[in-house]
């Protein structure tokens, strides 16, 4: 699951996510109980246990794209999709999607920052002042440019507000917070929360860079953002060449050291707590800042190939088999790094050799079925999700099936299963019919469903389910609530924000945790039989009337 690149690292986006499901489930028909008890039977907490060991290995290396060690794990993949008979969905001869990956590094030496007040030029330290994004249309881009400040940078009538007002940008450099107004409500709040959205916006009023500053930001985030930028950002390219979609009209995008707030709203009439006021009351604002900056950005360029896996059950219903539930778990992670604690390889055996062995065991257990559902299911495992979601971004953008017949993601991520699942935590299951299945699912075992302890995290825009909604298709991802047995005195919440806290993202993700394998068996039957529900239910999943997500993307 990803640290989400400069802006959460540089601002800590904060999304809401959604509710508890309140639909009426759909039943388990009659005839399927038998099929789910005898696949449920079936559903092995030692095979899971097996193939993260494999994959979390130190042999692997830390599956970085690009590297002997994903490409490794990624044969090992092929051969359980080939050993449990998936068919090849790439062109109907392969399970390889191979695609290429740009990486983007900035050359802090010949990249620059500077205020331009009068003659007098004011340079900042990069790194230590400023940060810069790099820019994937050529080696240097530079702009000089008024600053303008537009809040969050949200244009949202639905919602009766505008940062930007009648401020001209065009021309400009925009300065931005990251988020949105705590007052939003919380799908809107996600949304607009995006810099995508925010570039857009930017691009849009015709504004030529952005600078992202942080209200709240510590010294120790700032390092962390420098350290990450440093480590460089990946864009997936076309066969042509050609980057993925992005914003090449702002020349730099940058970032600010928080310290440095105050010196820049001086001289703009405009003092820098009665800006904060404004903010925590959620009122639109935007006004010149009364100064130029001049900003060059360098940047250094590699290509790093890369591949997705894809495999295939058929489905068995002539009417249904072209309509897919697409499966989708990411299989890389940082690969070898700085150490820490006297350990340089980041396993990610949570995040995500987990999130693989979860998904090739629901494969097996659809393959083991006495008759394959009705509609099709694919299997896909991704590459490049810690840097932006890109192998699942690449997926729906070049579909091995067309988009249309998609008509459900779910997927697989780092599910939490420390303890036994009592209760979990559906993300995106409101947003659509999906809800029902989640309901039917989580009632036939027994399950509590909870809304989102955590929105601060991120979680709803930090999976490759976001991939297939940003695409208009209904799709789910599922995390373990908090609920324990009764003879568990440990506080979960506790414990997995102190492991976000201690162990996420670090080469302390390893096999060495104590997993629950049996509650993954759990995560196993869940997503499995919700998948299977999907590929059953005459009706292919819709958006719910009025959802903020479905009236942004709608269906492909």
């Amino acid at each position: 699951m990803p640290n989400y690149q400069l802006t959460a690292l540089v601002l800590g986006l904060a999304l809401l996510s959604v509710p508890a499901c309140t639909q009426t489930p759909t039943a388990i028909p009659a005839a399927l109980r038998s099929e789910v008890a005898g696949a449920f039977e079936k559903v092995s907490p030692d095979s899971i246990h097996a193939v993260m060991n494999v994959l979390a290995s130190d042999a692997l290396e830390g599956r970085q794209p690009g590297t002997r060690g994903f490409d490794r794990a990624s044969e090992y993949v092929q051969g359980k999709m080939k050993a449990m008979g998936l068919k090849p969905g790439v062109a109907g001869n392969s399970y390889v999607q191979p695609l290429l990956f740009k990486k983007g590094l900035v050359a802090p030496a010949t990249s620059s920052f500077a205020f331009m007040d009068g003659a007098k030029a004011q340079s900042l330290v990069y790194g230590q002042d400023f940060l810069l994004y790099p820019y994937f249309y050529s080696p240097t881009s530079s702009v000089t440019a008024p600053l303008v400040f537009a809040g969050y940078g949200i244009y949202a009538p639905e919602l009766k507000y505008d940062d930007y007002g009648a401020t001209d940008v065009k021309g400009k450099i925009v300065v931005l917070f990251g988020q949105a107004p705590a007052i939003f409500p919380s799908n809107e709040r996600a949304y607009f929360s995006s810099t995508a959205t925010k570039y857009a916006e930017a691009v849009k009023r015709g504004a030529v860079g952005v600078l992202l500053i942080s209200p709240t930001g510590t010294a120790a985030g700032w390092e962390a953002a420098v350290k990450r930028i440093g480590q460089g950002i990946y864009r997936w390219a076309e066969p042509n060449g050609n980057i993925q979609p992005d914003f090449p009209e702002l020349r730099v995008i940058g970032g600010l050291n928080p310290s440095l707030n105050e010196m820049l709203f001086a001289g703009s009439g405009h003092g820098w707590q009665a800006v904060l006021d404004k903010r925590k009351a959620g009122e639109p604002q935007s006004f010149p800042l009364n100064r130029t900056a001049s900003l060059r950005v360098t940047t250094a360029y590699t290509d790093v190939p890369t591949s997705n896996l894809v495999g295939v059950i058929p489905g068995s219903d002539p009417k249904w088999k072209d309509q897919y539930v697409v499966y989708t778990a990411h299989l890389d992670h940082f690969g070898i790094g700085t150490p820490v604690k006297g350990d340089s390889i980041y396993n990610g055996a949570h995040d995500n050799a987990s999130g693989v062995a979860l998904l090739l065991e629901i494969a097996r257990t659809f393959r083991g079925l006495p008759k394959a559902p009705k509609r099709s299911v694919i299997i896909t495992i991704v590459t490049g999700e810690e840097y932006g979601l890109l192998g699942s971004d690449y997926f729906i953008h070049h579909p091995t099936v067309p988009k249309k017949d998609i008509v459900a993601n779910m997927s697989l991520d780092m599910p939490f299963f420390f303890h036994p699942v009592l209760d979990i935590v559906p993300y995106g299951a409101l947003h659509s019919s999906l809800s029902r299945q989640v309901e039917a699912a989580a009632g036939y075992m027994g399950l509590g469903i909870g809304p989102d302890p955590f929105p601060e995290q991120v979680v709803f825009i930090r999976s490759d389910h976001y991939s297939f909604i940003r695409q208009g298709i209904p799709s789910l991802f599922i995390k373990s609530g908090f609920r324990t047995v009764a003879a568990d005195t440990v506080n979960r919440s506790r414990t997995d924000v102190d492991w976000r806290r201690t162990t996420y993202h670090t080469p302390q993700d390893d096999m060495s945790q104590a997993f629950d394998f049996s509650a993954g068996a759990t995560h196993v039957k869940l997503n499995f039989l919700i998948g299977l529900l999907v590929c059953e239910d005459p009706g292919r999943p819709v958006w719910n009337e009025g959802d903020f997500f479905g009236g942004r993307f709608g269906h492909p």
